[in-house]
């Protein structure tokens, strides 16, 4: 009886630290605000971009990726042989997404009223050319290590005459 005495005050005294500091007991909620300061773009992100631009500053990078995208995009419109029913000169915006995996989709095209009554096939093409592009690199939010999806807007600037 006085071993098993002995032995249960030996378990008490080995396990009372351990269920003292034990942090199971504790709830660990993550606020909100806490959530979406987390969430937020900062400077020290990663912004999606192409291999050919990785060696250059954040700004430069953005600016490189832009660049390919728009040539991409000129290359392709330009290709199709599309034919205006009118004059246009508008600068329209491309709302693009890319996924975690660095693919690309449109989400919207904005600010077309004239490009598309005398283009009226340029949203369908212009989606196509935006999925035609090369796979690129995602973002990355640094602050938790993972690949993210983001979105951005591309002004392209649409000039064409009608043809006679």
């Amino acid at each position: 009886m006085k071993i098993i005495k002995n032995l249960q005050s030996l378990i008490l005294a080995t396990m009372l630290p351990i269920i003292i500091s034990c942090n199971l007991f504790e709830s660990s909620e993550v606020s909100e605000k806490e959530i979406k300061s987390a969430s937020t773009w900062s400077n020290n992100d990663q912004p999606p971009t192409y291999p050919e631009c990785e060696t250059l500053s954040l700004d430069a990078q953005v600016d490189c990726m832009f660049d390919i995208l728009v040539s991409y995009i000129t290359e392709y419109v330009y290709s199709s042989n599309m034919i205006a029913n009118g004059d246009i000169d508008e600068e329209i915006l491309l709302v693009i997404k890319i996924d975690k995996e660095g693919f690309f989709s449109l989400s919207e095209v904005q600010n077309y009223r004239n490009t598309i009554e005398f283009l009226p096939d340029i949203e369908s093409l212009l989606r196509d050319a935006v999925i035609s592009l090369p796979q690129a690199l995602p973002a990355t939010k640094t602050n938790v290590g993972t690949f993210v999806e983001t979105k951005f807007t591309l002004p392209i600037q649409i000039i064409a005459s009608a043809s006679e």
